[in-house]
């Protein structure tokens, strides 16, 4: 792969970090009036050293970390991704052992604190607002999605500062971070993975510890990196069977309490663990409450996982887009570069815009995380009650758009980048098909993003409502829209756009029979994103000038013209169906 700083050498990055985010917003967002800069300046609290006191200090702050990752991933860690890929991981006798090399990348990036992005500084984390872990979980995802997964997965317990009571946060949080856990999430079953109100694993109370017996599959990372330590968030039943979702409640395994009984061997990520796990009445602690592990605390982990995997979807794309263009660009056929042939042209130029479009939504998706996650963390921190809380009007309304835009990023990104690493091996023609280019993992690592942390249906089924009822006359969806309206110009064909998904809900809501209409959700919610995401382009051509300006112009114009044929399509088939239903009752 290339090796270079990949924070630097992206052009379109760049530009989000220098003209088209709103830092004055997220920072305010995140300090809360940079709390954390005053208290250290009272305690001198070490963990809050770097803590910045002023918007232009965390913008520094922020492109000083995003550097660091690009230099590590982009100079290190891409340069031993096909190698390890290659050589994958060995199992034998319970043991997973890791090749050196990703040993030597995953202590490098927590000895540089690099590692845990999703915690606060009280706790030994980053303290970035999701926007810029988006963005570092990007470059690292551009580099390899295996050993990204494999320095990245302490971030999962992210869900214990939200959840946990204040002695299990200041005990367990810095030791994961400062003894270099690896984490994973232990929901999915032999017999069941999307199907989690019926997990089997139980969880039993006995002289008032917990234990639980049972056995998780597809859990990533389980066996921590050669020696380090690992810990599990397991979804257990700790009610009656049957007892439904109810019935699950949340714990956390030390990963030295558990067995690895098995490794995965995948199409792709190949360098990544993924492991078969049992639980011979291992010591638990209990998170947060008994019987909300899945109504509350798992639903809650969504849009982070969500989120990390709209991040996956836009670094694979941008890898497919440098490797592509550096071999179009080098490769000579009929007297010229490869990539001056219209027909090759066009698919690059497609894998930008689509990396450009993906980048938009994971950033504006991250954006809306940030709206309400940190006023609820610090509502929860606080002891306001759940009541007061389900009643924050601010909270409820940006919680809304927040599930409804990152599924669709989930979604999005997955099956897009899907379609870039295709066409990047179509570029590189024959030789994209051999292993000696990276363009033949990357494919392959690809086709994992549409199918975990929630398959493109599911992240269909959890957006079709916001995008639908979301559109009343005073819906979330509608007035979320409505804001780019109101505040920026917004194109003719975008204007167009916005007219096709108007008669897009209203004959997806005109189809009668309910199997119809889940079959169809995903033309609604494909359409709804597409509006999303050309709204985004036209908000970025109205942020930008000169030379800038005319260059995302010309590609936010491609962008609607897809958006109107394909939305279009849509429309014709949704009332033809329509008309082949029953009229819904009234």
């Amino acid at each position: 792969m290339i090796s270079s700083n990949y924070f630097e050498d992206n052009a379109d990055l760049q530009l989000h970090i220098n003209h088209l985010i709103d830092w004055n917003e997220i920072v305010e967002l995140y300090e809360d009036g940079f709390a954390d800069a005053a208290e250290y300046k009272k305690t001198g609290n070490e963990r809050l050293a770097m803590a910045p006191a002023s918007v232009e200090e965390a913008v520094a702050y922020y492109k000083e970390l995003l550097s660091s990752y690009g230099e590590i991933c982009g100079k290190e860690m891409s340069q031993i991704a096909q190698a390890m890929d290659a050589r994958g991981l060995d199992f034998k006798d319970g043991v997973v052992t890791h090749p050196p090399e990703i040993e030597a990348i995953y202590h490098k990036f927590h000895d540089a604190g690099l590692a845990p992005t999703s915690f606060q500084r009280r706790y030994g984390g980053l303290g970035i607002p999701t926007v810029v872990k988006a963005l570092a979980q990007e470059i690292s995802y551009r580099a390899d999605g295996s050993m990204s997964i494999t320095v990245g997965c302490v971030n999962l317990a992210a869900i214990l500062e939200m959840y946990a009571d204040r002695e299990m946060k200041d005990r367990w949080i810095p030791k994961l971070i400062s003894e270099k856990y690896a984490v994973t999430m232990g929901l999915s079953e032999p017999d069941f993975g999307s199907d989690l109100p019926n997990v089997r694993t139980r969880a039993e109370q006995i002289d008032g510890r917990w234990y639980i017996t049972g056995t998780k599959r597809f859990q990533t990372m389980a066996c921590g990196v050669n020696g380090a330590p690992s810990a599990l968030l397991v979804l257990a039943r700790s009610g009656e069977p049957g007892g439904g979702s109810r019935g699950l409640s949340f714990f956390l395994v030390d990963g030295k309490d558990v067995q690895i009984i098995g490794l995965e061997k995948k199409l792709g990520l190949k360098a990544s663990a993924t492991c078969e796990v049992a639980f011979e009445r291992a010591p638990a602690e209990l998170i947060g409450q008994e019987g909300y592990g899945l109504v509350r605390y798992v639903i809650g982990m969504l849009n982070g996982a969500r989120m990390s995997v709209a991040s996956q979807g836009t670094g694979i794309g941008a890898a497919a887009l440098f490797e592509a263009r550096k071999y179009a660009e080098a490769r000579i056929q009929f007297g010229k570069p490869i990539a001056q042939i219209p027909a090759v042209r066009r698919m690059l130029d497609r894998i930008e815009r689509e990396t450009a479009a993906m980048r938009m939504l994971m950033i504006e998706s991250a954006r809306s995380v940030d709206r309400y996650h940190w006023r609820l963390l610090r509502s929860i921190e606080q002891g306001v009650n759940d009541r007061e809380i389900r009643n924050d009007e601010e909270i409820r309304r940006q919680e809304k758009v927040a599930s409804t835009l990152t599924p669709m990023a989930k979604y999005y990104s997955s099956e897009t980048c899907n379609s870039l690493a295709y066409d990047g091996i179509q570029v590189l023609g024959g030789a994209g098909f051999t292993e000696d280019y990276d363009l033949a993992r990357i494919y392959r690592d690809a086709r994992i993003t549409n199918i975990y942390d929630g398959t493109t249906q599911i992240q269909v089924n959890a957006a079709i409502g916001g995008v639908t009822a979301g559109m009343a006359p005073s819906g979330h969806f509608r007035l979320y829209l409505q804001e780019f309206l109101d505040l920026c110009p917004i194109s003719t064909e975008a204007r167009e756009t916005y007219d096709l998904y108007e008669s897009i809900v209203s004959a997806y809501k005109n189809i009668g029979a309910s199997e119809t209409k889940e079959e169809l959700a995903f033309e609604v919610v494909e359409g709804a994103t597409r509006l999303v995401v050309g709204f985004l382009f036209d908000k970025s051509v109205a942020r930008l000038s000169g030379a800038e300006q005319e260059k995302r112009r010309a590609m936010a114009r491609l962008y609607h013209i897809d958006s109107v044929a394909l939305l279009g399509g849509h429309l014709h088939r949704l009332r033809a169906r329509a008309a082949l239903s029953p009229a819904p009752a009234r």
